[in-house]
């Protein structure tokens, strides 16, 4: 999530730039006023696999603002390689807010761009005038508030600490979070056999 403090938008646009990386970003973008919204980057097979196309869509519907999402094409394993590979996939797109692909490019395996109108005008219209499927307004936010009373996701987890690797992390968060959902009866177990 990022602040107000980016250097401005075009003329009457709220824009806001952030990591977009599931749909309490999402929604906490839209909170604040967000009417385009940037997607970084995701890799294959997430991509082939349709994954990156149903999520952006579905951030841009759920909350009713543009989404640029655009996946890189050039990337090299490391620093001194000199031949570029496509781990990403393409995928590319400017999605509407009502979750419509205004503008694509699949596939280039090189650097490219994509293309589409974003008419900032006519969101601000269907949000200040449709009756269905604007749906912020409709929040109950004192609902969510019991569902997410009780924290998941461990605080300041690199605070006073350098970031895990893999290994690490899969240990020391990601088991201990399955694991956190088990316990408190969220996820059921799979069974055993």
């Amino acid at each position: 999530m990022v602040s107000r403090s980016l250097p401005p938008a075009p003329p009457g646009w709220n824009a806001w730039f952030g990591l977009l990386a599931g749909p309490r970003d999402a929604r906490g973008l839209a909170m604040n006023g967000a009417e385009v919204v940037y997607r970084g980057p995701y890799p294959h097979p997430h991509v082939g696999n349709g994954l990156f196309e149903i999520q952006n869509r579905a951030r841009a519907l759920d909350n009713n603002f543009y989404l640029i999402a655009c996946n890189v094409g050039t990337y090299y394993l490391y620093t001194d390689s000199d031949v570029p590979i496509d781990t990403f996939g393409g995928g590319s797109a400017v999605i509407d807010y009502r979750g419509q692909i205004v503008g694509r490019h699949d596939y280039s395996g090189g650097s490219s761009w994509v293309a589409g109108t974003v008419d900032v005008e006519a969101l601000r219209k269907f949000r200040a005038g449709a009756q269905w499927d604007n749906w912020i307004k409709d929040m109950t936010t004192e609902q969510y508030q019991l569902i997410y009373e009780d924290p998941v996701y461990p605080k300041n987890l690199y605070l006073d600490r350098a970031p895990y690797n893999h290994e690490e992390y899969r240990r020391e968060v990601t088991d201990r979070q399955i694991e956190l959902m088990h316990e408190r009866d969220i996820w059921r177990r799979p069974d055993k056999g």
